[in-house]
């Protein structure tokens, strides 16, 4: 039987000044292989890059065909809530002329009048959404924007307040 170390080598025996020193070779890399196709590894090297490139032209290509299909789809999509909003605000202002009507039976013309005057305003709001494209009602709205920040601000959570309350009694109503 042979003793436990007999046979081995350990860090004494490979530290000692006796102990052969040998050499480890260097692993190549791909470039210093020439695998037989006769080009050198800058060729390759250039090769690469135009794959890249290429690739990258294909790739930029399809996205930009790909944000152009979404902006068409945003498009229709805001041009149909157009025409819908110009409808609704329409019936809004018919709604308005009849309350009207109502108002200077039981409150007098004055009064009457102010209902009028709220609805050919909104019946005029809404002819002008009809007639306008959409990017003209962008543009509007960005520079309303600019002009005053906190109407626009004052608005949007007014018009968000709105939209929830409409959630809730609409989600109340369908539970009952």
């Amino acid at each position: 039987m042979l003793p436990y170390n007999e046979g081995r080598s350990t860090m004494a025996d490979n530290n000692s000044a006796d102990a052969p020193k040998t050499r480890r070779r260097a692993v190549p890399s791909a470039s210093d292989i020439d695998v037989g196709t006769g080009s050198s590894s800058s060729q390759k090297t250039a090769s690469s890059e135009s794959v890249a490139t290429g690739t990258f032209a294909k790739v930029k290509a399809q996205a930009a065909g790909l944000v152009d299909e979404a902006a068409e789809v945003a498009r229709s999509a805001a041009t149909t809530g157009k025409d819908k909003a110009a409808d609704a605000l329409g019936g809004l202002s018919k709604l308005a002329e009849d309350a009207a009507k109502a108002v200077d039976d039981r409150l007098g013309g004055n009064y009457g009048d102010y209902a009028r005057r709220a609805s050919t305003t909104v019946s005029d709001f809404a002819t002008s959404l009809q007639s306008k494209d959409v990017d003209a009602i962008i543009a509007d709205t960005k520079a309303f924007v600019r002009k005053s920040p906190v109407v626009a601000i004052g608005a949007a959570a007014a018009v968000g307040f709105l939209l929830t309350r409409l959630i809730k009694i609409g989600s109340s109503d369908r539970d009952a």
